[in-house]
């Protein structure tokens, strides 16, 4: 065999100049930071910035999700409007009209037990637009045609322009009154604080929506020298940021509600199905949505707000309660609080009942222990009864079966322990019929996120499972 040739140097050429070998540096070891196990999901607050895009400490979303955790935003605040009426009494004589005239609200704003079904009525028909003849048309086309795709996504296109159209008064009022409310706040500039007001002015004329992309231009500029001004503070930074959110929810576009009228009118089987949707939209842009003309409780309220507002002496006396009063009605239906919700404050006799109702037409998101495809509604009732304490009260409808559990003051659990079989024979003749009942002393107040599990989920639109 062959030997093999060992070579033992390169064949190069000796007159070749050699590099010389570079050095190899060692790298640094790569550092894994928290390598612990992931063992559940991020939290809510920090999911909701990630998908809203507030990055902000104090992002909207934040604040809102903080209200729906806080347990004073059902009853204890409606309670608190109460107690300011003593308040008004402490005013100086000179202020005689304006007390009678705010004395006169608290009495509307009392419901007799004997009307509390038809104030629900007043409050559930102005809780939404989408309320009449051409909506229940849409609603019987859907349930007709439900392997008809491409009709149910030009339905919702349709509503969404019909809101838009419909609540363009509404945002320019709301642009108004924030420029207003800049305008006084920045009193200390005449220049600055005289044009945010005439702009307010020109906003809540006849001709704005005809001038919206100029008036667009002249609040953003003006807002820039809002921003440089050394008169500008966090505070007024919300309120920008408030303001630009509004103008930004103004769809000037005319055709978007024309084109989606059409998609719409394409979907829809036969002349007549289609000539009806015509004469329904017809009537609506003549009419409007239909409104209950008699004044609701939520209406009354507002107008003591609105009162108390106005009254220096009466803010400085209790400007932190208005506001925790306000900030309670913010979580009012919403895009994180999609509840039916009812405020129902009754004189019996001697007795006051302050009460707000909140219900969820999908309950069974909120029952953990639901079944596959059952349907049911959660509520959840929560009241204060003077001289006896605060009581929650919550209840599963399914199909013709109520679970209820009652919490209430601990003085008061044996006298409520019997309760099941009084509710039962106001039930007779309905067709309903209890299920479990439960009774139980309220150890705490619970916030609307306790009750109403699903409520922090199908906010954020992210369900993560490890």
């Amino acid at each position: 065999m062959a030997d093999i040739l060992k070579i033992t140097t390169p064949l190069v050429n000796k007159a070749q100049a050699m590099d010389p070998k570079k050095t190899v540096e060692i790298s640094p070891q790569f550092d894994l930071h928290n390598i612990s196990k992931v063992v559940k999901p991020a939290s809510q607050e920090e999911i909701l910035q990630q998908n809203n895009g507030m990055n902000q400490e104090e992002g909207t979303s934040a604040l809102l999700l903080n209200l729906l955790k806080d347990p004073s935003v059902t009853v204890g605040s409606l309670k608190n409007i109460f107690l300011l009426q003593e308040m008004i009494k402490l005013l100086p004589v000179n202020n005689q009209t304006f007390t009678q005239e705010i004395e006169q609200m608290f009495d509307q704003l009392l419901v007799p037990p004997d009307q509390i079904a038809q104030e629900m009525l007043r409050q559930e028909n102005v809780s939404t637009i989408f309320k009449g003849e051409m909506f229940d048309f849409l609603r019987e086309m859907l349930a007709q045609n439900p392997e008809q795709g491409d009709l149910r996504a030009a339905v919702v296109n349709f509503l969404k322009s019909l809101n838009y159209f419909s609540s363009r008064e509404a945002m320019l009022d709301s642009v108004a009154n924030s420029l207003e409310f800049l305008s006084q706040s920045l009193e200390s500039s005449k220049t600055l604080s005289q044009q945010l007001a005439t702009l307010a002015q020109r906003f809540r004329g006849p001709d704005a929506q005809y001038q919206f992309d100029g008036l667009k231009r002249q609040l953003l500029s003006l807002f820039s020298q809002v921003e440089d001004s050394i008169l500008f503070s966090p505070k007024l930074a919300k309120v920008l940021s408030i303001t630009v959110y509004n103008l930004s929810r103004y769809n000037d576009n005319t055709e978007f509600f024309q084109d989606s009228i059409s998609q719409v009118l394409s979907q829809l089987r036969g002349d007549e199905a289609r000539g009806r949707f015509m004469g329904y939209v017809e009537q609506f842009l003549r009419e409007g949505a239909p409104q209950d003309q008699g004044h609701t409780v939520m209406d009354v309220l507002a107008r003591i707000i609105h009162k108390q507002a106005e009254s220096d002496e009466l803010m400085l006396m209790n400007s932190e309660k208005i506001e925790k009063v306000i900030r309670s009605l913010l979580s009012s239906p919403c895009n994180f609080t999609p509840l039916l919700h009812f405020v129902i404050p009754v004189q019996y006799e001697d007795l006051r009942s302050f009460a707000e109702i909140w219900i969820n037409v999908n309950g069974q998101e909120d029952d953990r222990s639901s079944k596959k495809n059952e349907k049911s509604t959660h509520l959840l009732l929560v009241f204060d009864i003077s001289d006896i304490g605060r009581f929650e009260m919550e209840l599963y409808v399914r199909d013709k079966t109520i679970d209820l559990s009652l919490f209430c003051p601990a003085a008061y659990v044996r006298d409520y322990a019997g309760v099941g079989d009084d509710l039962s024979k106001s039930l007779r003749g309905l067709g309903y019929r209890f299920g479990d009942v439960m009774v139980d002393r309220l150890e705490r107040p619970r916030s609307l996120m306790d009750v109403f599990r699903s409520l922090p989920y199908r906010r954020t639109g992210v369900d993560v499972k490890i």
